[in-house]
């Protein structure tokens, strides 16, 4: 029987007075429903003791959090970007980098799709309401309700992708997400697809069609994979395609 991907899971210092490492217990609870192992990775680990932790995980998944610094892609910082954390940064740049080149699984979520995009060298919208002004979709959800699972807009889902494929959409067509971001991608780096845009233009997934599963989601499917089999499903496919890659390595063990 092959054994259990390791899912490695960057953890950011996110309260005010920096004592605790902290994360939402939704994206652990969807790993390990779709068969994964969370291993959760201190983003203040030096990049020896990172890459240890990474050897031993077939798939890395990016989550949420606060603003990346627009000097990353050659920005000036607009007063409504807050909350850089650089060790958050230079952890997730090396992971993402890592990942790709070793063709590991890597999904991306909300912070993470952008992430991606800034690790890859693209660029981010700092701020939807000022630098977009003409949009009138409302992407910071917890304006319209409480309840993360609410649907606060819908997206396009292109056909033929691997978003679109583990959504249950493989011709593509529309769903409905969730939204608790002000950024958004702006340049999309080089090898990165846009795989769904909402309404007003603004990009709201990407992947890499040349690698395993290269995935990244503007929404937060985690907040949504309790009572949406979709959203479990998208899961489901990246620790699936986690899966091949650990299965070698438990192969030359038997």
């Amino acid at each position: 029987m092959a054994s259990k991907p390791v899912i490695l899971i960057p953890i950011p210092i996110q309260d005010a007075d920096k004592r605790r490492f902290l994360m939402g217990r939704n994206y652990v609870r969807s790993v390990i429903d779709a068969g994964g192992v969370p291993v959760m990775a201190p983003v203040t680990l030096d990049a020896a003791s990172l890459r240890a932790l990474y050897e031993s995980a077939a798939g890395v998944l990016l989550t949420g959090g606060a603003d990346l610094d627009p000097v990353t892609w050659g920005e000036e910082r607009i007063p409504e970007t807050r909350g850089v954390d650089h060790d958050r940064e230079a952890a997730e740049t090396l992971l993402t980098q890592w990942a790709i080149a070793d063709d590991k699984a890597l999904l991306g979520i909300c912070r993470g799709v952008q992430q991606l995009n800034v690790a890859l060298g693209g660029s981010l919208i700092q701020d939807i309401p000022l630098q977009r002004p003409a949009s009138r979709l409302q992407h910071q959800g917890d304006k319209l309700s409480p309840d993360r699972d609410h649907v606060a807009h819908t997206i396009c889902v292109e056909p033929h992708t691997r978003l679109g494929g583990a959504l249950g959409l493989p011709k593509g067509g529309e769903v409905g997400v969730n939204s608790f971001h002000h950024q958004a991608l702006k340049q999309v780096a080089e090898g990165l697809q846009v795989t769904s845009r909402a309404d007003d233009g603004i990009i709201e997934s990407v992947e890499m069609p040349d690698r395993r599963f290269i995935v990244g989601v503007q929404w937060h499917p985690e907040e949504m994979s309790a009572g949406r089999a979709d959203m479990q499903a998208l899961f489901n496919t990246f620790v699936s395609a986690a899966q091949t890659v650990a299965a070698p390595e438990t192969d030359k063990a038997r």
